[in-house]
């Protein structure tokens, strides 16, 4: 799915200081032993600092090459794919990014975007109004234009002949340019940002174009400074605001559902559920830029910024988990071929690549627990029994987690749920990892046994007599009971105990035989359910 670019002036901060960090690192390596730092390029130094540690598995680095910024990325299939970065670098990869051709670009001007439409036809953008453009794999680029006062941040083949791309002209305006007819003419506008009655200056950053005349891109507004997502509905010609913020946005996608990303400054993270209507806020656990995100399908995303800061959602964006990268650069562009494969390029020529979803290596299973809560008298419940599961994994993360109960269906577990049917229970539950690894299942048994819905009446009279009526629905089977006196002086019947059936609606009538001195207190206990009374005995004879 396509992805985002860096910002302009995030970009020319971020070059200025390149230029004097690499002057004062001059004077320094001057100074230190030659092992501080290495030669990539013929006049290039690269510090030591910025090379990137190695992990198994998780996210790996490849040979680029370049000591350039590398500012976006794109693959169209397994194998083939492409890179964009500063002076004009484009590099090209048939082996998967293993291995990384730079291809002649024609022009020096710093390269922001690159887009493919099929195996043939490749969109790069960049500086000084760049459009480079071609139809045979980038084994000849034409340059379209170039040499204007104004950038391209991103661009986007719609079809093999339509084309869009956006930035910011000469007066600061966000600027769009549109083809439909494979670069051979283009029409450009340019417009203000607007909210509330107020037009504001800025530039787009990013686009995404659903089809050839609805599309979104993410923008950047100057003073004061903060974001948009504006969208279009006739191919570009005019563009609303959807979403203004104090936030900076520098990137968007949108997934083949149709729900939509965008991302921007301090660990912004947006979405939407109803195809661009409206944004919300997602928490993605981090404060730094966020340069760009891609989806390589409905649920699993990932997301890159500064500081080799690297994000992923496996659950549509409910929760983002961070990766190591094994980089302190700034990340600039992201790209997932599949589920599993992804690609990410970066600063001072940084491409890393992963295999795993950008996870470790894991071939540890996750642990779950089952947790019970309900009233319990010894070891049966009472009550209704609320059932939480919780599971962890400290590699990969936990993808999901299924449960049946008893004879029922698996079901994958988002909350707590209850169980309220009497009866001997078994719930049977396992989870899975974000690296495939399947826990053994495992089995929580448990009964539940409310109290029966009984009605007692304890009488006197030769003995004590208690009537048992069953008011509830069900039939009442081997209920246990007992009769018991305390106090006074009882010689014989003190307690007595034993089983009853009772049909509902139906009910029973116990007998005791007693015989005593006194005035005892008589309960009766039947399954949870208790009645006591007070009464007097005498010899044979009680009164209650």
């Amino acid at each position: 799915m396509k992805k985002n670019n860096n910002l302009y002036k995030h970009r020319l901060i971020r070059k200025n200081t390149k230029v004097i960090y690499l002057i004062v690192l001059g004077l320094v390596v001057s100074v230190l032993p030659f092992s501080t730092a290495s030669i990539s390029l013929p006049g290039t130094i690269v510090p030591c600092s910025y090379m990137i540690s190695s992990q198994k598995g998780g996210w790996e680095p490849l040979e680029s090459g370049v000591t350039q910024d590398l500012n976006n990325i794109f693959f169209i299939c397994l194998n083939r794919g492409s890179v964009v970065g500063d002076e004009g670098v484009i590099l090209h990869t048939g082996d998967g990014g293993h291995n990384w051709t730079a291809q002649n670009s024609g022009v020096m001007d710093n390269l922001y975007d690159i887009f493919y439409y099929d195996y043939s036809i490749i969109l790069a953008v960049g500086a000084s109004g760049t459009i480079l453009y071609t139809n045979n794999s980038g084994t000849n680029w034409t340059v379209i234009q170039t040499g204007m006062m104004g950038t391209y941040f991103s661009g986007q083949m719609i079809t093999d002949t339509i084309g869009v791309a956006v930035g910011v002209n000469a007066i600061f305006q966000p600027f769009f340019t549109r083809t439909n007819d494979g670069w051979d003419t283009w029409q450009s506008t340019s417009f203000y940002i607007e909210h509330d009655n107020v037009l504001y200056e800025g530039w787009l950053s990013d686009v995404y174009f659903m089809n050839d005349s609805v599309g979104f891109a993410t923008a950047v507004v100057d003073l004061p400074a903060g974001g948009a997502i504006v969208r279009t509905t006739d191919g570009g010609s005019t563009w609303d605001t959807v979403y203004f913020s104090n936030e900076e946005l520098f990137g968007i996608d949108f997934t083949w559902e149709g729900i939509g990303y965008a991302v921007g400054n301090h660990g912004v993270i947006l979405q939407t559920l109803d195809g661009g209507e409206t944004w919300n806020g997602l928490e993605s656990g981090v404060n730094s830029a966020i340069h760009a995100i891609d989806f390589s399908s409905e649920t699993k995303g990932t997301a890159v910024g500064d500081n080799g800061i690297i994000v992923r959602t496996q659950n549509e964006g409910s929760t983002w988990t961070q990766q190591t990268s094994g980089t302190n650069n700034d990340l600039l562009g992201v790209r997932f071929i599949t589920e599993q494969i992804g690609l990410v390029v970066g600063e001072y020529g940084v491409i890393l690549r992963t295999t795993t979803g950008g996870f470790p290596d894991d071939i540890i299973p996750p642990e779950t627990n089952c947790t019970l809560t309900g009233i319990l008298e010894g070891d049966i419940y009472i009550s209704d029994v609320t059932v939480t599961l919780s599971a962890t994994d400290d590699i990969s993360g936990v993808a999901s987690t299924v449960y049946k109960l008893d004879d029922g269906l698996w079901t994958t577990y988002a909350d707590p749920f209850l169980v309220s049917t009497d009866g001997n229970h078994s719930l049977y539950f396992y989870s899975i990892d974000n690296a495939g690894n399947a826990e053994e299942e495992k089995t929580c048994e448990f009964t539940i046994q409310y109290p029966p819905d009984i009605n007692v009446t304890i009488t006197g009279g030769f003995g004590i007599s208690a009537t048992i009526k069953n008011l509830g629905s069900s039939d009442l089977t081997n209920v246990s009971w007992n009769l018991s006196l305390d106090y006074g002086i009882i010689l014989f019947g003190k307690q007595k105990s034993g089983i009853a059936d009772i049909k509902a609606g139906s009910q029973v009538i116990l007998k005791s035989l007693v015989f005593g001195f006194g005035k005892p207190t008589i309960t009766l206990t039947i399954a949870s359910s208790e009645t006591t009374v007070h009464g007097s005995v005498f010899l044979f004879f009680v009164r209650i």
